[in-house]
């Protein structure tokens, strides 16, 4: 197994990029692939005592910035490491590839470079989010518009994926939207509802309100990336600020102080459980080869969990399985199409 590893996007990089390499590379069975300005990594490495040995670097001298136009990744910025390290993986020099840089750019890059999987019109990014029960939700900023038929490709993309990385035989598909009525929604959801419901290849629980979504109602929560990115983050920012206020009140006086010390174990895990930084990175599903986008302001944990991550997508077949549900509803679009066609023509 060979990662590949753009350690020059993102909010602290080169920094914690190249220490989260490091510590990957001390817990997993893998090698690595550096990508980015040769001379900064090295300085970085030797400033922090980190350990090289055994990494390749590839060097590329430009580096894609947030402010970047996302076209950039193949035009103005070719030679970026964003865009040699996934070129790399296209050519077959390694099997995932990581990055904390412009989410717009990575996506583009990975569609455009990499390839999507035949059958599917877009590709989306996955978050997995840190409910009772983990939930997948699909789209989250990739795709700002879609359409019914690219909802109905998401439910099936992530099926695939939660089958896959989680063991969950029939995944329950959830529509994320503001009431649980079919009739709810803009006429998108409406759209999508009679898609997804009608859709043999998965398993369709209806509308999922954002105030249930955390009990266990779906594993697999399809939306547009714009909704899809405010929920995430709305998600995440709340689970900052229970954290914070749990805090507050466990250290607030000497009794409440001993009983945070009794009950440390528990607390520790719950604090394990809402932390991002734990899970790392999101994958852009569709894409023929593992892409992982990390939180551009990971540090070094977050994106040592975001090899992590990439490390366990490669050694599934989620991509070969999503292959195959993606033929598969490319087949039953196009006989669809074709008994239509065939009924509304007598001569046939």
């Amino acid at each position: 197994m060979k990662i590949i590893v753009d350690v020059m996007g993102g909010d602290n990089a080169p920094a914690e990029t190249v220490k989260g390499a490091v510590l990957a590379a001390k817990e997993l069975d893998s090698a690595f692939v550096l990508v980015g300005n040769r001379a900064e990594i090295e300085k970085t490495a030797a400033e922090q005592s980190l350990d090289l040995s055994g990494m390749e670097i590839v060097h590329a001298e430009e580096v894609i910035t947030m402010e970047d136009d996302p076209m950039c990744v193949t035009r103005k910025k070719a030679n970026s490491s964003m865009s040699v390290g996934l070129r790399l993986l296209a050519e077959g020099k390694g099997d995932a590839f990581v990055s904390t840089g412009n989410t717009g750019a990575l996506f583009t890059g990975a569609t455009l470079i990499v390839r999507k999987v035949k059958g599917l019109q877009r590709a989306g990014i996955g978050t997995v989010l840190p409910f009772q029960k983990p939930v997948l939700l699909l789209d989250t900023g990739a795709n700002v518009t879609v359409t019914e038929e690219n909802l109905d490709q998401f439910a099936v993309m992530g099926s695939a994926y939660m089958r896959m990385m989680y063991g969950i035989e029939k995944p329950r598909v959830g529509l994320l939207n503001n009431g649980a009525e079919e009739c709810k929604g803009t006429p998108l959801q409406q759209a999508a509802y009679k898609l997804l419901s009608e859709n043999p290849d998965i398993h369709f629980v209806g509308n999922i309100e954002g105030s249930v979504l955390p009990f266990d109602r779906c594993d697999v929560l399809v939306t547009d990336g714009f909704t899809g990115n405010i929920l995430l983050k709305s998600v995440e920012g709340v689970g900052k600020l229970m954290l914070k206020k749990l805090k507050g009140v466990l250290y607030s006086s000497l009794l409440t102080k001993l009983a945070a010390a009794v009950i440390k174990k528990p607390l520790y895990a719950m604090k394990k459980d809402l932390d991002p930084s734990e899970t790392g990175g999101a994958p852009i599903l569709g894409i023929s080869k593992p892409v992982i986008k990390a939180h551009g302001s990971s540090d070094a944990k977050a994106f040592k969990n975001a090899i992590k991550q990439a490390m366990a997508y490669a050694n599934t077949n989620a991509i070969g399985e999503l292959s195959v549900a993606a033929a598969a509803y490319a087949a039953r679009k196009k006989a669809a199409r074709e008994a239509a066609k065939a009924e509304s023509d007598p001569q046939t």
